[in-house]
C-alpha cells in the first residue's frame, strides 16, 4: 500500500557527511543536485564525466569490477549529464565498504563545492 508517508520519504534526498570535513556536509545524490541546477544541467564545470573515470578507478582498486565496468559503459558512449548521475549513484548505492563509498561522496562534494564556487 503506498502511503503519502512513504511518498513524502522517496522524495526526501538521502544526505551524506564527510566527519570532520565541515566542507562535505549536507551533499546531495547526484540526481538531486542536478536538478537543483535547474535549466543549467548541462553545464560544462558540472560535467559529470569529470568524475566518473575517478569512480571507475576507485572501484575497480577496491574490488568492485562489475561497478567500475558499469561506469566504463558510460564512457563508451555518449550519456547526459542526467544519466550519468543516476548510474553513479546507483553504483554508491551498491558499494558496502564505508571507505569506499565516503571516497566516492569525496568525489560528489568536490563536484558540488566546485560548482558553489562558481556562482
Amino acid at each position: 500500500m503506498d502511503t503519502t508517508a512513504d511518498r513524502s520519504a522517496e522524495k526526501t534526498p538521502k544526505l551524506r557527511s564527510i566527519p570532520g570535513d565541515p566542507l562535505c556536509q549536507n551533499i546531495l545524490p547526484l540526481t538531486d543536485w542536478l536538478e537543483t541546477l535547474g535549466e543549467d544541467v548541462d553545464c560544462q564545470s558540472c560535467d559529470l564525466a569529470t568524475i566518473a573515470p575517478w569512480y571507475r578507478d576507485l572501484l575497480q582498486k577496491n574490488g568492485y569490477p562489475e561497478l567500475a565496468a558499469k561506469i566504463q559503459a558510460l564512457a563508451d558512449g555518449e550519456p547526459t549529464n542526467a544519466e550519468v548521475a543516476r548510474v553513479l549513484d546507483e553504483v554508491k548505492e551498491s558499494v558496502k565498504d564505508g571507505e569506499v563509498e565516503q571516497e566516492l561522496v569525496l568525489y560528489d562534494c568536490m563536484m558540488q563545492k566546485y560548482k558553489e564556487e562558481e556562482v
